[in-house]
């Protein structure tokens, strides 16, 4: 083989086995040994191009070792790469798939009107279980958080049978005394009865209609007052028949505001598109109803992310809702987005909706003829969430005996 056919060899492209083969080792060790006998070069000629031999298949080698340990660090990096991204995202998922399923506790709070002036009211807890929507249970009143603790708002119907109710209110449900909730009520003919229309938080609105006043005389006066819980405190009650309406909280006091647009004095809490407004009292004598109350003017201020109601506005689109349930007329969405409560006209659905639809298995409660929402209260962190069921469990089997 002369210099000429080396080079060709040296020029074909990368060796196999990370370099030459045996062959064209073989061949290059027999060109060195039996240089050709027809060119007669000088020696340093001979000896200049050997070298360039050696430098190059030197290069050759030294790049293909190079190219070869690029190629693989290339090769390593493109695989580490997708897999740190892949554990990223695998993390990632985990996470969000975690997030997904449902782990807010919400206590529900209806209220039943059996007649104009007389209502019921229960609560239902629902929290999850094992990666699922469970009813803890339902039991009779309106059970409000109102920072660590519960109160249990309930009615106290007249002990004459007059037909009128109060509404009093006991810390973890423990009942006070029957003299307590009576007060001055006994030796009173007022006769006045009071249906909760909203409950969150810390404030509670409530409409009050007195038919008889303390003088016995006949005067038919309805009333919207927004005033905090603890004023529902049977001693508060029984010290001061009139209480709850003298130490009613106007608009912008409840928020803390001056805003202009909330300069109402009376004013009550309902629901409406999806959301607890403000609602101005538009009649100021005579007897009116909840019904009535709805179709009062709308304060142009927001009351979700205040203290009147923390509420986050709903995390779905209309659209999805009624998706899930077509009959929806009002929907409610935890702050960790991972449960809806979905209003119909007979019955609530509880849904982990981020959830695929094959893995949701939602809660449904029942609703009475004439059964609203008077409350929906949410925890999201785990301690909390677990408080709940434990307190719950204990509360409503000791109500049910």
């Amino acid at each position: 083989m002369d210099d000429k056919d080396l080079f060709e060899q040296l020029r074909s492209g990368p060796f196999s086995r990370n370099g030459f083969d045996e062959n064209l080792r073989r061949k290059i060790n027999e060109n060195l040994d039996n240089p050709r006998r027809g060119a007669k070069r000088p020696s340093f000629l001979r000896l200049s191009v050997v070298g360039a031999s050696f430098l190059l298949i030197a290069v050759v080698t030294v790049a293909l070792w190079g190219w070869d340990g690029f190629g693989a660090e290339r090769k390593g990096e493109e695989l580490a790469l997708p897999t740190e991204q892949a554990s990223s995202a695998a993390a990632s998922d985990e996470a969000d798939e975690t997030n997904k399923l449902p782990h807010s506790a919400v206590v529900i709070g209806l209220r039943k009107d059996e007649t104009d002036m007389r209502s019921s009211y229960r609560t239902i807890v629902v929290a999850p279980e094992n990666d699922r929507l469970q009813q803890i249970g339902s039991g009779e009143g309106i059970w409000m958080p109102y920072g660590q603790d519960f109160w249990q708002i309930e009615v106290v119907d007249d002990p004459l049978g007059k037909g009128d109710q109060q509404l009093v209110a006991h810390l973890k449900g423990v009942k006070t005394s029957t003299a307590e909730v009576k007060g001055e009520k006994d030796a009173s003919r007022l006769r006045r009865t009071e249906k909760l229309l909203y409950a969150g938080d810390r404030y509670v609105s409530v409409l009050q209609t007195t038919n008889v006043d303390t003088e016995g005389r006949t005067v038919g006066q309805s009333d919207v007052v927004v005033n905090l819980l603890q004023t529902l405190k049977p001693t508060n009650r029984a010290a001061n028949l009139d209480a709850l309406s003298m130490e009613n909280v106007s608009l912008n006091e409840a928020l803390g505001s001056e805003d202009p647009a909330a300069q109402v004095n009376r004013w009550a809490v309902v629901r409406e598109n999806n959301a607890w407004v403000a609602k101005e009292a538009l009649k100021v004598s005579g007897v009116y109803g909840a019904e009535e109350i709805r179709r009062w003017p709308t304060v142009d201020v927001r009351l979700e992310k205040t203290k009147v109601a923390k509420d986050e506005p709903l995390a779905l689109d209309w659209s999805e809702v009624t998706r899930i349930e077509p009959d929806a007329v009002d929907a409610f969405t935890s702050q960790d987005e991972d449960v809806a409560v979905i209003v119909s006209d007979d019955r609530i659905q509880l849904v982990p909706y981020r959830l695929p639809e094959s893995e949701r298995n939602p809660v449904t409660i029942d609703l009475a003829a004439n059964e609203s929402v008077v409350m929906v209260q949410w925890a999201t962190q785990e301690q909390y969430v677990e408080n709940w069921k434990k307190w719950f469990r204990e509360w409503f089997a000791d109500s049910s005996r």
